[in-house]
């Protein structure tokens, strides 16, 4: 398959016709602007995308933090000019994303986007922007797969966090490194799964079950819980009950805490090695609000709250300390939304669309999550992962597992 990331020529075309079309229908159209986002202005305008309210409101709050953390760092500027951020809030649903992505491009003119976060509304997007605005769009998290494969390989977007793909390779990695790494007696070949019955939890599946596969073990059974399900006590019993050794598999930030909480009355974690790859149990937010009761749970993740990293002490450093939360990878997002088409126009010198992605192709960065590089050929992120615990509420780092990229099926 030819790669989306190629035809330039082709693009700044249909940049050319449609600005002239815009020109004819409108006499108010600026001059030398693009045909719908912005580019070539002397200040950068990004927008940003997300979720202020609805199911995943919470998420959402996180990035437009981490963004405003990223507008201090920058100490508001970008091109040596004072940048502008523009929100518009998703609601949570795709068409409202859509919506938003519209008005930040057609009516806000802005030069880039970022976000959305749900993989749903990512989906909702890409094609607005390939076909139409084709601007730069940094989606903050959609962890599908089939937000950035397939129909929806693009020229202009470029993924912060990882997908399914990444997170089961690391997390089958640390799962068979465990024996080595955890001082009890389990058989990590065998396994349960557990998540929401969701797109993204039954895909986990799909994969995890082939990788496990590849290496001779087995995922026994499965539980897939509806979204939403507050009692989980049957369920906790069914994961107690099952003849695995291992629990694994992904979850939302509301079920995480959910079952790190509820499992808690069935000495759950005593039992069964409880190791999540999508990183719930060691995640700084459910740890904010869990406590204690994830000590002993484990988890692989791409972001170590605790790296010695210089720009990883300015992201504590700036997140806000009357928080009932702590740092964590969702505001990260925002913040190197940000921090990665700052760096992006930067190196182009422009705030030109084509220019930028030309940058952020296959552009590397210290960012908060490690040493992170943009694939040129699909605009997949490469990232550290750790396998790792808690212990006394401390984050806790067990292995590492660097340069984790799925291969490119774009």
């Amino acid at each position: 398959m030819v790669s989306a990331h190629t035809d330039r020529a082709a693009s700044t075309n249909r940049r050319q016709f449609l600005s002239a079309v815009g020109a004819a229908v409108s006499a108010t159209a600026l001059a030398g602007c693009s045909a719908l986002g912005g580019g070539d202005s002397d200040s950068a305008k990004l927008g940003l995308l997300t979720s202020l309210s609805g199911p995943t409101a919470a998420t959402g709050q996180e990035i437009e933090r981490g963004a405003e953390m990223a507008r201090e760092h920058l100490d508001g500027e970008i091109l040596d000019s004072e940048y502008e951020l523009v929100v518009q809030d998703t609601a949570s649903e795709p068409s409202t994303a859509l919506d938003g992505a519209r008005t930040l491009v057609e009516q806000e003119n802005v030069d880039a986007i970022i976000g959305p976060s749900l993989s749903s509304s990512t989906i909702s997007v890409i094609p607005y922007v390939q076909e139409e605005a084709q601007i730069p769009i940094i989606p903050t998290q959609a962890s599908s797969n089939d937000a950035r494969e397939g129909d929806n390989c693009s020229d202009y977007s470029f993924f912060l966090f990882p997908s399914n793909k990444h997170t089961v390779q690391a997390g089958t990695d640390f799962l068979y490194e465990m024996p080595d790494l955890v001082d009890r007696d389990f058989d990590h070949t065998r396994m349960h799964f557990f998540s929401p019955d969701y797109a993204l939890g039954q895909n986990n599946l799909e994969l995890l079950e082939d990788a496990v596969s590849d290496r001779g073990g087995e995922v026994t059974g499965s539980t897939l819980v509806p979204l939403g399900t507050q009692d989980l006590s049957s369920y906790i019993s069914e994961l107690s009950q099952t003849d695995a050794d291992v629990i694994t598999g992904v979850m939302t930030p509301g079920m995480a805490i959910r079952l790190i909480q509820q499992a808690q009355d069935y000495d759950l974690k005593e039992e069964k090695v409880m190791m999540f790859n999508s990183g719930k149990p060691v995640n700084q937010t459910i740890q904010a609000s869990v406590g204690a009761a994830a000590d002993g749970w484990y988890g692989t993740t791409f972001y170590n709250p605790v790296s010695d990293r210089e720009i990883n002490q300015t992201f504590r450093d700036l997140y806000p300390a009357d928080s009932d939360l702590l740092p964590n990878a969702s505001c990260a997002s925002g913040f190197e939304g940000v921090r990665a088409l700052a760096k992006g126009m930067e190196e182009a010198g422009t705030t030109n669309g084509d220019d930028v992605i030309d940058s952020l192709s296959g552009m590397n960065w210290d960012s908060v999550y490690g040493d992170s590089t943009f694939r040129e050929s699909d605009g997949q992120i490469d990232l550290d992962f750790v396998g790792a615990t808690r212990r006394d509420s401390e984050f806790v780092s067990l292995a590492e597992y660097p340069g984790v990229i799925p291969d490119s099926n774009c």
